[in-house]
């Protein structure tokens, strides 16, 4: 995969692939009744403008963590290796293994974080694998709070029987 050579034919690939995944995931709600017809284009269109924001905002926190260890290439770079990877949403809406497949396209990350920043195996999966482990760290602490918020009121309730 080049460095370089502008966002158009990376973006485009990722649209038709999110546009996939929205179309599938809008299919498979109206087939199981959860849905209208009509959620099929809000699926899509939400898939697709979503997914290209999600893209960029994904390469920002990539770019920042293969900079932190050592990458070389630049943000155009990221976004490419992000784009590419989003190859994976095309299948990611089978229910059950979508996780699975999902866990592929952290793999590409890594694979094309080492390739293009010009990381060992290692520096690019820290790299990769470290934002979600914060993510994982901030939402286990945000349900703690929830948790002990909704107990101590529940206790101030029993308090005032």
């Amino acid at each position: 995969m080049p460095k370089t050579g502008g966002y158009q034919e990376p973006l485009t690939f990722a649209a038709i692939n999110f546009a996939i995944l929205g179309l599938l995931t809008g299919i498979i709600a109206v087939i199981l009744g959860g849905a209208s017809a009509t959620y099929i284009v809000t699926a899509l269109i939400g898939a697709v403008i979503g997914g290209i924001i999600g893209l960029f905002i994904l390469g920002i926190i990539l770019f920042i963590f293969f900079k932190i260890f050592g990458g070389s290439s630049g943000y155009e770079g990221t976004v490419r290796i992000v784009s590419y990877s989003s190859a994976v949403q095309v299948f990611a809406w089978i229910p059950v293994v979508g996780w699975i497949i999902n866990l592929y396209g952290i793999w590409l990350n890594i694979v094309g974080g080492k390739h293009v920043h010009n990381l060992t195996t290692v520096k690019s999966a820290i790299a990769v694998l470290l934002p979600i482990v914060i993510l994982a760290v901030i939402v286990m602490l945000l349900m703690a709070v929830i948790i002990a918020a909704i107990a101590a009121m529940g206790l101030s309730e029993l308090g005032g029987l």
